[in-house]
């Protein structure tokens, strides 16, 4: 005997009723809401419908139908409801949806064709729920005895079955039917993979996001702070001669500010925050340049093959961060190959007819430079191999890694317009590939920002005033007192709105504006823009510890204006706003 069944369209509107549907029913509906009593309905779960005889309980199952089509089973009910008419468990064996006959210890007494199809070879009689599925969280036998009890608040619950050979994620619907003078349930499941596939992109997604943004704020204060503690070192180093005994300390302080300054500098590269400096590159003359210095990373041990597309067409990047990226990959592989063995790097023009699509993102169709780094090594188990881009997750031993360094170059290859994909299996060894789209055409022009750099030695005494307006104190000491060393006039002001005062007095004469971006109260290209209303001449010198791009957009509105990443040296500021005034 065929299944009570409905078919219907996506507005909810009944389509069709088979004749097993019209017999339970008593009439032909035409949609949802005369059927049900209440929406919407949940698969797996019991239901009530309006018939001719009065309201009936059943338990729906649901698969889809192709076209936004659904078919929608109206099965036998659960104890106590007025059953429908010649309906048994023998029926189920058909129903294109997988279904559990379960004991009321967790015990299988039948399952369908569907069931086993989902379930592979484990499910069998008299196995046990447990071992078929894991992941509730709490015992199987306690979610068991609270079906039975009705004690149940969540109608359905995910779990991840033990097939070895492939994951697949459930929901399972557990109901109570009266199966003689035994109870038992009915377990009604349908296929989540891709939806536990999904919402785990998404927490992924979210969780790098989180991130990234905790870095980024983080680099910035940090920034902040070694502006200070470098400033007022260079400050002190103009005093002091290579002879005098604090003359090497004050090295040392130096150089050590400078280590930090990288270290933060790979926080804000995997944040996607750092400032590129991006030129025209062929990848075989980048890693031409490179290979020495790769060899020597190496070692002895370990060789370093490498293998060029004939014709590669061109990218664009920052020469220095992409040269990281290559290097934290050959020492990753060299590391995972402690007893030697061979690193192939491979480059070759690449093209996409199709959108690629894999681990979670899509690859547009066009020209691309891949670049793939292969090794022989250890390999990354696979439940670890998503999580190698996150900053501080590492697959090394305590001391050995920070684990900053794939998530370093996932940050760089990310904010160059790239793709970074890893392949790996455990004994086997790992792959990288990059994917750079190719510079099509005439190569754009260097931003405005990578001209204004500093040139090399200190300007000449200078004359001028500066308005200086930095929100964080050390910052605006050293920069204020480096300034006035060059033989500016400085005016210093700790937020927009004090700097905004001080251009009230129309007889002041201002030269450059050297402000902050990111302060409390107005931003920088806020009160530089109503500023420039009055005094349209006046050069701009921007100064952040977060990336140019975050505001470029609002810079390039901006005429005159330069930008100058945090931290910065004295030789640094000072050259910027000689160059802006010369």
């Amino acid at each position: 005997m065929a299944l009570p069944m409905v078919m219907v369209g996506r507005s909810g509107a009944i389509l069709f009723m088979n004749d097993a549907a019209r017999t339970v029913v008593g009439d032909r509906v035409k949609s949802l809401d005369r059927l049900f009593i209440s929406l919407p309905i949940t698969p797996g779960t019991v239901t009530e419908i309006t018939t001719a005889a009065g309201n009936r309980q059943v338990l729906v199952g649901e698969i889809e139908a192709g076209a936004n089509r659904r078919a929608i089973y109206l099965l036998p009910p659960p104890e106590g409801a007025n059953p429908a008419p010649d309906l048994g468990w023998e029926s189920f064996q058909d129903l294109p949806v997988p279904l559990i006959k379960l004991g009321p210890d967790g015990t299988v007494l039948a399952f369908n064709r569907m069931a086993a199809k989902l379930l592979g070879v484990s499910l069998r009689r008299k196995a046990h729920l447990s071992q078929l599925m894991e992941g509730l969280g709490r015992s199987i036998s306690d979610w068991l005895d609270d079906s039975l009890a009705g004690r149940l608040v969540q109608k359905s619950e995910f779990l991840r079955l033990t097939r070895t050979d492939q994951e697949i994620f459930v929901q399972v619907s557990l109901n109570r039917i009266s199966d003689g003078e035994e109870p038992a349930l009915i377990a009604v499941l349908q296929d989540a993979t891709e939806l536990k596939s999904l919402e785990a992109q998404f927490v992924q997604s979210q969780k790098m996001q989180a991130i990234g943004q905790l870095a980024g704020g983080v680099a910035h204060d940090f920034n902040n702070l070694l502006t200070a503690i470098s400033g007022h070192c260079d400050l002190l180093l103009l005093r002091h001669d290579q002879g005098d005994p604090d003359f090497s300390d004050l090295v040392q302080i130096n150089q050590n500010a400078n280590r930090v300054a990288a270290l933060v500098g790979q926080l804000l590269a995997f944040s996607r925050k750092q400032t590129l400096r991006p030129e025209t590159l062929n990848m075989r003359d980048t890693l031409a340049d490179l290979t020495h210095l790769l060899n020597r990373l190496v070692g002895e041990k370990v060789t370093l093959t490498l293998s060029h597309d004939p014709v590669l067409a061109p990218i664009r990047a920052d020469k220095r961060q992409l040269e990281q990226v290559l290097m934290n990959l050959v020492v990753n592989a060299r590391d995972a190959m402690p007893a030697g063995g061979e690193i192939r790097i491979v480059t070759e023009v690449s093209t996409l007819e199709q959108p690629l699509e894999r681990d979670r993102v899509s690859v547009p169709a066009g020209r691309y430079v891949t670049v793939q780094v292969n090794d022989d090594g250890t390999g990354i188990p696979r439940d670890r191999l998503q999580k190698v881009f996150e900053p501080f997750f590492t697959t090394k031993r305590t001391g050995e890694g920070t684990g900053l360094g794939l998530s370093t170059a996932y940050g760089i290859v990310k904010q160059t317009g790239g793709f970074i994909f890893v392949d790996s299996e455990v004994g086997r060894g790992t792959s990288f590939i990059l994917y750079f789209p190719v510079l099509e055409g005439q190569p754009t022009t260097v931003s405005r920002a990578s001209v204004s750099q500093p040139e090399e030695g200190l300007p000449q005494r200078s004359d001028g005033v500066i308005l200086l307006v930095e929100d964080e104190a050390p910052v605006r000491a050293f920069a204020s007192r480096a300034l006035r060393l060059r033989g500016y006039t400085v005016l210093e002001a700790e937020s927009a709105e004090a700097a905004l005062k001080t251009l009230e007095d129309k007889e002041l004469v201002i030269d450059v504006f050297v402000t902050d971006v990111v302060m409390p109260g107005m931003d920088g290209p806020s009160w530089v823009r109503q500023a420039l209303k009055q005094r349209p001449d006046v050069r701009v010198v921007f100064v952040s510890g977060y990336a140019e791009d975050n505001f470029g957009e609002e810079q390039s509105k901006i005429p005159n204006s330069v930008f100058l990443p945090k931290p910065f040296s004295l030789t640094d500021l000072t050259n910027t706003v000689h160059n802006q005034l010369h």
